[in-house]
């Protein structure tokens, strides 16, 4: 069986507090976009394999996509065996949930090869354990609020599709490292901006939504990496409705009101961060 594993992005995310397992507690609005990794899944004779196109994505038994596997069958009790193929097209270690749209995946995969041996509200709690961004995943819905560590999804119902440009740098940035220099100093406030977004998303009034992108994380990450403010800079030139890091980064994404905007923007792009090597500008609409 085929299985697609969208990307997504933070149209918003809020720092609340720390928690006392290390984790934070935030307040964040999710959307899924049509960039996707393609993942089949079928039952094997022999050993479990997982084999991913991109050769740096972990796939033992330890790994995320691993403990995915080990998980299912341990709580659908069964023994089978299967052959698990990746094919990524989401950058990695971008912000994008990458990792977690591919274990939520998995997740449901696997529960549909085996003959849906297991309950959904189950297979959401068996994501919470593998992380934070999983249960979003496992949803139905393109848009949803997430809270507490980002796992208590709330989803959002709006026929809203917009248009995004997503650039990446040739280089990753590693999550704990970000969430480990949020200072008590730098916590926002709750500014309601649930509210106002289920306004916006209802109205499908993309204008409010891009001027209200909001990322408490956005000034650590560009303090640390500064060659990612020419990429606010360039994608500002755009007919981008607005310009926000996503997550913990290094993706950066413009959103914009046609498929024709953010394609005619995509080429100027293109032309400027294409040069230097390794870099990718795609563009992708809400999925």
């Amino acid at each position: 069986m085929l299985f697609t594993a969208p990307a997504k992005v933070n149209l918003y995310l809020k720092i609340i507090s720390r928690r006392e397992d290390g984790y934070h507690n935030i307040e964040t609005l999710f959307e899924k976009i049509a960039l996707c990794d393609k993942i089949s899944i079928e039952k094997a004779e022999k050993n479990t394999r997982i084999v991913c196109s991109d050769l740096s994505i972990p796939t033992d038994k330890n790994s995320l996509l691993g403990r995915a596997v080990t998980l299912f069958k341990e709580k659908a009790e069964i023994s089978d065996n299967f052959l698990i193929k990746i094919k990524k097209n989401i950058p990695v270690s971008a912000g994008l949930g990458g990792g977690s749209s591919d274990a939520a995946t998995v997740l449901q995969g696997l529960n549909e090869v085996t003959g849906n041996l297991i309950e959904k509200h189950k297979i959401v709690e068996m994501g919470k354990m593998l992380g934070a961004d999983v249960p979003f995943f496992l949803g139905k819905t393109s848009f949803a609020y997430g809270r507490e560590r980002g796992d208590k999804v709330e989803e959002l119902q709006t026929e809203l599709k917009m248009w995004h440009i997503l650039v990446s740098p040739p280089f990753g940035i590693s999550t704990k490292e970000v969430y480990q220099n949020v200072s008590a100093f730098g916590l926002t406030k709750n500014r309601c901006l649930d509210r106002m977004f289920s306004a916006f998303l209802g109205e499908k009034n993309i204008v409010e939504v891009g001027k209200n992108l909001h990322n408490d994380l956005q000034t650590i990450v560009l303090r640390r990496w500064p060659v990612l403010e020419k990429v606010f800079l360039e994608i500002r030139k755009t007919k981008a409705e607005g310009v926000l890091l996503s997550g913990t980064g290094s993706t950066i994404f413009g959103i914009y009101k046609t498929e024709n905007d953010a394609s005619s923007s995509a080429e100027k792009l293109c032309r400027v961060f294409r040069a230097n090597e390794n870099w990718r500008v795609e563009v992708a609409t809400t999925y």
